[in-house]
């Protein structure tokens, strides 16, 4: 492990916190925006997980500039569920924030979040709106941020209970409060490194302890083409592992919550209901893996391909009569 800065003395209010990968190409555009933040006293650290581009040594020039930054680098590979935990665990401030290693952040993103984290004592998650950039930084999709309303739901059931059923990745990336966020098994990977409802289950975690809210302003650009936007290439009988494992993992953190027991109990039914009705993004994903494994020609998907294709045409000249 190599640091490039020594800590300050005191925590600052808010530690932010970047667990890196190959990111040589963006992570610059990702420092300048969060050291360019309103908000000017925080630490910014970030692990690099043995990286094998530039990475470093961009990290390392920002360090040396800027005594807010530390870098450390892992001496061997932890996956990105393995990172995330581990600087995570590093952080000090008060409130934290898991930024993402090629992510733009608007200028007031620490100002407006602190301002509702400071307003409701009992959030444990503050959120904001976020669309979805390319390469260039330009907007090319805009997330939906109706999930979460911009003030609490003073129910510890109702929120985790949303969040079970309506939370989306893109939640994590807000700024959470350390206590809380330390008492959750932060990125935790299910089976092996597969990132596949980590991210939701730590937010999951983290509603089972307190409110979460989400202003409606954009102060959060995503980059397309990230960890989230890959869908993985497994054959059917490892999609539904996973898939039995999450819902493992998510009855495992109910049981481990503080919330009463009747409360367990309501969560353990309508975790059910949503694995066996519900996670239709995951059925889609296992009829698809199922697919590819009984066709690994392709024949039967062309087929089906060219019958869509013909259905498609049929709409459109019946519409166009």
């Amino acid at each position: 492990m190599n640091a490039s800065a020594g800590a300050p003395e005191s925590a600052p209010p808010v530690s932010i916190a970047i667990a890196a990968y190959n990111r040589a190409h963006l992570i610059g555009r990702t420092l300048d925006s969060l050291l360019r933040q309103t908000v000017q006293d925080f630490e910014l650290l970030i692990t690099d997980d043995s990286t094998s581009d530039d990475t470093g040594e961009v990290c390392k020039r920002y360090a040396a500039a800027d005594p807010r930054v530390r870098y450390f680098r892992n001496e061997r590979r932890l996956g990105h569920g393995g990172n995330c935990s581990r600087v995570l665990s590093m952080c000090r401030g008060e409130f934290v924030v898991l930024a993402g290693d090629d992510d733009i952040y608007h200028t007031c993103f620490l100002q407006r979040l602190l301002e509702m984290m400071r307003r409701w004592p009992t959030v444990s998650i503050a959120a904001c709106g976020v669309d979805r950039i390319d390469q260039n930084d330009v907007v090319v999709q805009q997330f939906p941020h109706e999930h979460f309303a911009s003030e609490p739901l003073s129910s510890t059931l109702r929120t985790a209970n949303r969040m079970l059923w309506s939370g989306y990745g893109a939640l994590s990336t807000g700024l959470c409060r350390r206590d809380m966020l330390m008492r959750t098994l932060l990125f935790r990977p299910i089976v092996d490194d597969e990132w596949d409802e980590i991210d939701l289950l730590f937010l999951f975690e983290m509603a089972l302890q307190g409110d979460v809210v989400n202003i409606p302003d954009v102060l959060l650009y995503k980059r397309l083409g990230g960890l989230s936007s890959n869908i993985p290439h497994r054959t059917f009988r490892k999609g539904l592992a996973v898939f039995l494992a999450a819902g493992g993992a998510y009855a495992m953190r109910i049981r481990r919550s503080a919330v009463p027991f009747w409360q367990k109990a309501l969560l353990y039914v309508s975790l059910t209901m949503r694995w066996t009705f519900g996670a239709w993004e995951w059925k889609k994903y296992l009829a698809y893996t199922l697919l590819v494994t009984v066709d690994p020609q392709h024949r039967l998907r062309r087929h089906l391909r060219r019958l869509w294709e013909k259905r498609r045409l049929r709409q459109a000249s019946g519409q166009g009569r």
